[in-house]
C-alpha cells in the first residue's frame, strides 16, 4: 500500500509540473505570435539598433509623447542609470510597510486630489501627467530605488517637485499604510504594463494582489477612477478579474466601456483560474468581461511601454474602472 501511494504521488507531482509547462508554453507563444505577427510572405530579420540610434529614438519619442516636458533639457543636466529589469518583490526590507509619510512636508498642498502611479518606472508618466494635470498632485511608486532618485532629480530641475513626489516601496505591502494619512481626496490609481511574470510559480510576484485590491478600494475617494493596461491580453484580464472578484463591489467598469465605438473584444476577455486557487475563485466567471477594452488612452498621457507598443502597431489592452463608493 505504502509503495501504491508513493508511485501515485510521483504520478501526481509529475502531472502537475507538466501541466505547468504546457501553460508557460502556451502564455510565452501566444505573446511572441501577438508581437511578431508579420504580413504574408518571407519574415524580415530586424536590423540591428546601435546606441545613437536608440537615443535618437527615445528623443523623438519623448518630443512627441510628452510635448509638455523637455526631456531632451533633462538628459543633459542629469546623468543616465543603469537598473536591472527585475527586482524581487520578496526582498525583506521591501516586506516591511511603509509608515505614513509627511504629505504636508511633500507636496504644497496636500489636499489636492491625488493621482498614483503603481509601478511608475522611470518617471515619465508622473511628470507628464503633472503637466496635463496641473490641478493634482502626483505620486509615482516603484521598487526600483535609482530609477526614482534620477526622476526626482527631474521633478527639481523642472521645479515641480512641489506637485509630484516619488517613493520607493512595494505598493503590494505599503499602499494602505503610505496613503491612509493622506488629507486630500485620492482620485486615480493607475497600474499599467507590469511585469508579466510568465512563470505560474512567479504569479504570486505581480503587482495586482487581493492585498492591494482592497487597499486600492478602501483609499479611493467617490468617483475616483482606476486605469489598468498591459500589451499582454493576459495580464490585463487577470488585473481586472481581481479588482472584480476582490474588490467586492467597490468598481464597476466605467461610463467609456458602454461606447461601442470606444471599445473592441478579442477571444480570450478572461483567464482561467490556478489550480491553487479557492474553489470559490474556480467556480467565479467574470461578468465585466463584456465590456471589452477600451481602444483609446482615457487620461490623454501615454507610459514608455505604451508608446513602444503603439509603435510597432501592436494592440494595447485597457479598463477603466470606476468606485462605487458613496460621498
Amino acid at each position: 500500500m505504502q509503495l501504491a501511494s508513493c508511485v501515485r504521488a510521483q504520478f501526481l507531482r509529475r502531472e502537475r509540473r507538466l501541466t505547468a509547462q504546457l501553460r508557460r508554453y502556451q502564455a510565452t507563444a501566444a505573446y511572441v505570435s501577438s508581437h511578431t505577427a508579420q504580413p504574408a510572405g518571407e519574415p524580415q530579420a530586424k536590423p540591428s539598433v546601435t546606441k545613437p540610434q536608440r537615443q535618437s529614438r527615445l528623443q523623438q519619442q519623448e518630443a512627441t509623447a510628452w510635448p509638455g516636458v523637455d526631456f531632451s533639457s533633462l538628459h543633459s543636466q542629469s546623468p543616465s542609470v543603469r537598473v536591472r529589469q527585475h527586482v524581487n518583490p520578496f526582498t525583506p526590507t521591501l516586506q516591511i510597510p511603509v509608515p505614513p509619510l509627511d504629505w504636508n512636508s511633500i507636496y504644497a498642498d496636500a489636499c489636492r486630489p491625488l493621482a498614483i502611479d503603481i509601478g511608475c518606472g522611470p518617471g515619465r508618466f508622473p511628470l507628464a501627467l503633472a503637466a496635463h494635470m496641473p490641478a493634482y498632485n502626483v505620486l509615482g511608486i516603484d521598487i526600483r530605488a535609482k530609477l526614482l532618485e534620477r526622476a526626482t532629480a527631474w521633478t527639481e530641475l523642472v521645479g515641480c517637485q512641489d506637485r509630484i513626489h516619488f517613493h520607493t516601496a512595494n505598493a503590494t505591502v505599503s499602499l494602505h499604510s503610505m496613503l491612509s494619512s493622506y488629507p486630500g481626496p485620492i482620485k486615480l490609481f493607475t497600474v499599467q504594463f507590469p511585469d508579466p511574470h510568465w512563470k505560474l510559480r512567479n504569479r504570486k510576484r505581480r503587482i495586482v494582489q487581493p492585498q492591494l485590491v482592497a487597499a486600492v478600494a478602501h483609499l479611493i475617494a467617490p468617483e475616483g477612477q482606476v486605469l489598468l493596461q498591459s500589451d499582454v491580453q493576459e495580464v490585463v484580464a487577470s488585473m481586472r478579474d481581481a479588482f472584480e472578484f476582490h474588490g467586492q463591489g467597490a468598481f464597476a467598469p466605467a461610463q467609456a466601456h458602454s461606447q461601442q465605438d470606444a471599445v473592441f473584444l478579442t477571444d480570450q476577455m478572461t483567464v482561467e483560474p490556478l489550480p491553487k486557487d479557492s474553489l470559490q475563485r474556480q467556480a467565479w466567471r467574470s461578468s465585466w468581461q463584456d465590456a471589452g477594452w477600451l481602444q483609446h488612452n482615457p487620461l490623454g498621457v501615454p507610459t514608455e511601454r505604451e508608446v513602444h507598443t503603439l509603435e510597432n502597431k501592436a494592440p494595447v489592452y485597457r479598463v477603466l474602472l470606476s468606485s462605487l463608493k458613496n460621498s
